[in-house]
């Protein structure tokens, strides 16, 4: 019982239920009382208009109880699902903002240059910036009827200027990320599958990190980013916002 007072909706329920008991108790009462009080026939066209204005008063009272607490429990569910999209926005603002400085992958981007030397200087900020070992940008090309990612920049891959490797969408990693538009990473790359070497000798890198260039929807090439050390959830989402940065880039010189 304590439960009902303390819930406001329900203790509503409870006197609106109270109030249509009421109504049916004084109609009764009233309906009665010629007879209560000894009238002798006749009477019914003299209590008529009394009834007709009773009911028709308690008819209005009890449709505009029923539609206030009707509206006020739709004011309820709109408000709770209106503090979930808020929280869910707020999240994936959260979510998605990085901490690390956007500022000199804007001004590389704001730069002259041609467009593969604004991606390649774009990729080796980004890999210093996640102390990567090796990074590669790819952008998406169609080649006779079909939809491959070509090799646009590379950093510290040890390949040869002529070299030319590309993927089909939805071949491998490289071509999954493309063709879904979603960001993968590899926290346990298997040894032997990417090599990084330098002069002082060659090792395998443990983490693999695939960013697609995108924004709106659209995907406009591939990040690809090998590193010996964790790459943090904060690093991914400012590789993810630099892609965003990049994308209205290709779009413009396209």
């Amino acid at each position: 019982m304590t439960g009902i007072f303390s819930d406001r909706y329900k203790l509503s329920l409870l006197l609106a239920s109270l109030f249509i008991l009421g109504i049916g108790v004084s109609l009764y009462y009233i309906y009665s009382l010629p007879y209560e009080l000894r009238l002798s026939s006749g009477y019914g066209a003299a209590f008529s208009p009394v009834y007709i204005a009773l009911a028709i008063t308690f008819l209005i009272g009890g449709a505009a109880l029923i539609m206030a607490l009707r509206y006020r429990n739709e004011l309820i569910v709109f408000k709770d699902r209106e503090l979930e999209a808020n929280a869910a926005n707020q999240e994936g603002e959260q979510t998605s903002a990085t901490t690390i400085s956007l500022s000199g992958i804007v001004s590389i981007l704001n730069s002259g240059g041609t467009q593969k030397e604004i991606l390649e200087k774009s990729l080796h900020a980004i890999a210093k910036e996640l102390e990567a070992g090796q990074g590669a940008l790819y952008l998406p090309k169609e080649v006779d009827g079909k939809r491959r990612i070509f090799l646009e920049s590379g950093y510290a891959l040890g390949l040869g200027e002529s070299a030319e490797i590309s993927f089909e969408f939805g071949e491998g990693l490289l071509g999954q990320a493309v063709s879904t538009g979603n960001t993968l990473f590899v926290d346990d790359i298997p040894e032997g599958y990417i090599k990084i070497v330098s002069g002082l000798g060659s090792a395998y890198p443990k983490f693999l990190l695939i960013v697609p260039i995108r924004k709106n929807g659209t995907v406009d090439g591939v990040i690809e980013l090998a590193s010996f050390t964790r790459i943090s959830e904060d690093q991914k989402n400012f590789v993810e916002e630099a892609g965003k940065l990049i994308s209205d880039k290709i779009k413009k010189q396209k």
